[in-house]
């Protein structure tokens, strides 16, 4: 199983899964892996990488913060779930990416949307800086 945050869908019309019940639709879900996969491959995402890694590797696909011990990420992952917590989706502030780097490291960050705003520390500082006004905007 796994528990992932989804945004909107155009397969909102589809039956639910038969294996795990899921009916596709925006939000924090615990689903079986081949409705979270959907047809796609699964990718390794890496943690506690150097920054120069990070520049050359493909955006989405990495992570400089370490990471937390299985039952920490599962815990945090299920209270999420539970509490719905996380805030609604927004494909550049809070995407699936933030959620899953959030239970992994305990911040929300999603290296794709940062590196819209370049991978130096201006981009870094106004990634931050536009994630905290919609942080306090939506809450």
């Amino acid at each position: 199983m796994v528990i992932h945050l989804m945004g909107p869908s155009k397969t909102y019309n589809l039956r639910p899964c038969e294996r795990c019940g899921f009916k596709p639709q925006a939000g924090i879900f615990k689903t079986c892996l081949d409705c979270f996969l959907n047809g796609h491959s699964l990718y390794r995402y890496e943690y506690d990488v150097s920054y120069l890694k990070l520049l050359f590797k493909r955006s989405g696909s990495c992570s400089i913060w370490d990471c937390r011990p299985a039952n920490q990420v599962v815990e945090t992952a299920y209270r999420l779930l539970e509490d719905k917590s996380f805030g609604s989706y927004n494909f550049f502030l809070n995407n699936c990416e933030d959620f899953a780097v959030y239970c992994k490291t305990g911040k929300a960050m999603s290296n794709q949307t940062a590196g819209l705003f370049g991978f130096n520390l201006v981009g870094a500082v106004g990634y931050h800086a536009t994630k905290e006004i919609y942080e306090a905007v939506t809450n």
